[in-house]
């Protein structure tokens, strides 16, 4: 295994241990919600749309670098057949534990999402991939292999951060601070820390939008989601595999 993703799952698994917000799991209730027909999967503050998941019972769908007992458990609460693919143990134990008290079917696979080598062409009919994108220094191979897997008319659904969040640092001031752009996209935290373990790559909107055009998808769907951190602005694709 690379260097890099030994790291990035190092990172990841340490987030898990010191309890990170977003590694929670689904509750009861939510699990309860999706059973009865009512799916919600969170973008942050927002909901990945209902009408982009309207048709999930039955399908089958790979959640990309998407373990932690969320998603996966709700989908396949929803009917959905689920593969859950991350890179990280400790994320994919919280996949486990619920699956099993659930008795959900959930196909746990540890692994890098750069190479879907282990799925054949066509094998899925949605791909869910929540942020994660940030930890892969090249994006293209994962929608390439992303386009590979997907069905002819799959769908594809993807978040991410957007550059800004890494194009600005936080300037210290006596009027309490304020951003300033100072980064060239695309961005690499080592090249501006070497001395931290942490490694987090910024991609551009072209790399984002116009890799996934080049791989062959159909953009038909966008969302943005601002945070109260000014820099923290996310955006959400829905993009098909044209037929």
């Amino acid at each position: 295994m690379e260097e890099w993703l030994k790291q990035v799952e190092k990172n990841i698994d340490s987030l898990v241990e010191h309890n990170a917000d977003w590694t929670a799991g689904a509750t009861s209730e939510q699990l309860q919600e999706a059973r009865n027909g009512q799916l919600k999967l969170k973008f942050f503050d927002k909901d990945v749309p209902a009408e982009w998941l309207s048709d999930i019972k039955g399908k089958k769908v790979l959640c990309l670098a998407g373990a932690g007992g969320l998603q996966a458990p709700l989908l396949a609460c929803a009917g959905a057949d689920v593969t859950v693919l991350d890179l990280s143990d400790k994320m994919l134990e919280k996949d486990r534990r619920i699956a099993k008290t659930g008795n959900l079917p959930i196909r746990i696979e540890k692994g890098n999402m750069c190479d879907l080598s282990r799925f054949g062409d066509c094998s899925f009919d949605y791909i869910l991939n929540p942020p994660s994108l940030m930890y892969v220094p090249d994006i293209r191979p994962v929608f390439k292999e992303c386009h590979r897997v997907l069905k002819n008319g799959g769908t594809f659904i993807m978040m991410a951060p957007n550059p800004i969040n890494y194009v600005c640092d936080f300037v210290n001031d006596e009027t309490g601070g304020y951003y300033k752009a100072v980064n060239r996209m695309p961005y690499c935290s080592a090249d501006h820390d070497p001395e931290s373990d942490w490694i987090e790559y910024g991609h551009t909107m072209e790399e984002y939008i116009g890799g996934q055009i080049d791989c062959g998808f159909l953009m038909n769907g966008y969302i943005e989601c601002q945070l109260e951190d000014i820099t923290e602005l996310h955006f959400m694709t829905r993009a098909v595999k044209n037929e």
